[in-house]
Parts: structure tokens; sequence; C-alpha cells
């Protein structure tokens, strides 16, 4: 059960490193068309304004 965890907080993790991208980029006036993690097929498309 311990490596579910690690998983799950490594996962948590990457989440916030890549969001701490975006909400900087957004801070500094850069326009950001897409925020997205992994490189795998898409599974979910959330697009401003749908």
């Amino acid at each position: 059960m311990m490596i579910v965890y690690a998983i799950l907080i490594f996962c948590l993790l990457i989440f916030v490193h890549e969001f701490g991208h975006f909400v900087t980029a957004k801070a500094v006036g850069i326009k950001v068309n897409e925020f997205s993690l992994g490189m795998g097929p898409l599974l979910f498309k959330f697009k401003k304004g749908d």
C-alpha cells in the first residue's frame, strides 16, 4: 500500500510543479493556450469558453 501512496504523492507534486509554470506564465502576461500533464493520449480536455 505504501507504493500506492508514494505514486499518488509523486503525481500530486508533478501537478503542483506544472501548475506553478502555468500561474507564473499568466502572472507575467504570457498567453497560455494549454495546460497539460504527460505525453500519452488525450483523456480530458477543457477549453476556456466551452
